[in-house]
């Protein structure tokens, strides 16, 4: 019976840590020459172009509001036979590429994700809610240094910024939508351009971006959430030890205010934890899978730039400095 409550105690663990290797990925994403397919059709403008000047005019923007969905599955492996299936390499609109394994998964985790938010850039405030796996919800409001989290039970906490920093585990954990992130990566990754095309009844020229690794890595660290979690010498070695992967980007911008409106991240991953230190987002590396399998689909529509938005503190939040007693009270 111990035996059993220990093995049941490591699979949780090890789901644990899982889950946190793989939370970052969900909210969110390279040194190399710019490779560009052009379109069929003529544009006044260039991808480069297009992709500076919206790269300028998100930096200026002052608010705005999204939404988010994004869905995969993570699996670990106790052998090292997982693979991406061949010729499955993603292209934008179309489904995410497979990783699979001939080993059944020592963990496997689905997971289904879509929320709404607000970003006041002018002022530092933020808005987010999110609804995982059709079940639960969680809520996040940022006003300066004070973060409000609001647990599946509906009950309000705050926490200052500065506690959340180690607190990686949680998904709420500061996070915020970086979207020159995504264009800095398109800038640096192998492009494509598809012209203009109607998204919502709106004229937008679409643009994919494929990384390489080094891409991929710049992808990964960007999200200081994930770094924190599992440390950025975790993450390098991470990506030094993937065996293979295809992660595509792809954006949609309009060629008069230059707004982002709307980013498609795919990726498919294969990779060896067993280079990965000591702890691992709090569990220890001998209790990960020794192959991590990683298939992400997320979209992120933009809406409602530069507009007034109110974004105002719960008024029953409960103040503490433990992040983890926020999720352990639900």
């Amino acid at each position: 019976m111990k035996s059993l409550a220990h093995k049941n105690r490591a699979e949780r663990q090890a789901r644990a840590g899982l889950l946190a290797l793989g939370a970052g990925l969900i909210l969110l994403l390279s040194a190399c020459t710019v490779s560009i397919t052009p379109a069929q059709q003529s544009s006044q403008l260039s991808v480069g172009q297009v992709l500076q000047k919206s790269s300028q005019a998100m930096q200026k923007l002052k608010s705005f509001a999204f939404t988010l969905t994004a869905s995969g599955t993570l699996q670990g492996t106790n052998q090292g036979q997982a693979s991406v299936i061949a010729g499955a390499t993603p292209r934008p609109g179309t489904a995410t590429p497979v990783t699979t394994a001939s080993a059944s998964p020592a963990v496997s985790l689905t997971f289904n994700v879509t929320g709404t938010g607000q970003q006041s850039l002018a002022d530092g405030k933020q808005a987010l809610n999110l609804t995982l796996n059709q079940t639960t919800r969680l809520a996040e409001i940022i006003i300066g240094q004070q973060v409000y989290l609001q647990n599946p039970r509906g009950q309000w906490y705050v926490i200052d910024a500065s506690h959340l920093q180690t607190a990686g585990g949680n998904l709420l954990a500061g996070w915020k939508l970086d979207t020159n992130a995504f264009l800095t990566l398109a800038l640096h990754s192998r492009l494509t351009d598809h012209g203009d095309e109607t998204l919502a009844g709106q004229s937008l020229r679409h643009i994919s971006a494929v990384l390489d690794k080094e891409g991929l890595r710049q992808l990964l660290m960007s999200n200081t959430q994930l770094s924190t979690a599992i440390g950025s010498q975790n993450l390098d070695n991470l990506v030094n030890q993937t065996r293979s992967f295809q992660a595509t980007i792809d954006l949609w911008i309009d060629e008069t205010q230059f707004y982002l409106h709307r980013v498609q991240l795919k990726l498919a991953m294969n990779a060896d934890t067993q280079g990965l230190l000591t702890p691992v987002a709090g569990v220890a590396s001998t209790l990960l899978p020794p192959t991590l399998m990683v298939n992400l689909s997320s979209i992120v529509d933009l809406k409602h730039f530069n507009q007034p938005l109110t974004i105002s503190a719960p008024s029953n939040a409960i103040p503490t400095d433990d992040p983890a007693s926020v999720f352990q009270a639900s």
